[in-house]
């Protein structure tokens, strides 16, 4: 497996949320609406989780585990985050703001 710096917050939470032994495995991959193998690639690393998966994955967390809810919340505000800027929802800047206001 890779290292823990080098996967994902969603994988590693992931792999939290099979540690707790709440859900089975194949529950959890009902949840994210993904086969039993798909979800083994997603923890392995073989394959990198989409973002609509991640999102699926915390708002799972954020209504059924307590216990990881705030680690639900922070993954659901990164996969926001990211789906903002791919989608082009956010602004970028290619000089840094001087402070005057339009």
């Amino acid at each position: 497996m890779s290292s823990d710096s080098s996967r994902s917050r969603a994988v590693r939470l992931l792999e939290r949320v099979l540690a707790t032994g709440l859900y089975e495995h194949a529950a959890i991959a009902d949840e994210l609406v993904v086969s039993p193998q798909r979800l083994d690639r997603y923890l392995s690393g073989n394959l990198s989780m989409p973002l609509d998966r991640q999102l699926l994955l915390a708002v799972f967390i954020i209504e059924k585990i307590p216990a990881l809810k705030r680690m639900g919340y922070q993954l659901r505000g990164q996969v926001t985050a990211a789906i903002a800027f791919e989608t082009g929802a956010t602004a970028t800047h290619s000089a840094p703001h001087d402070g005057t206001r339009f």
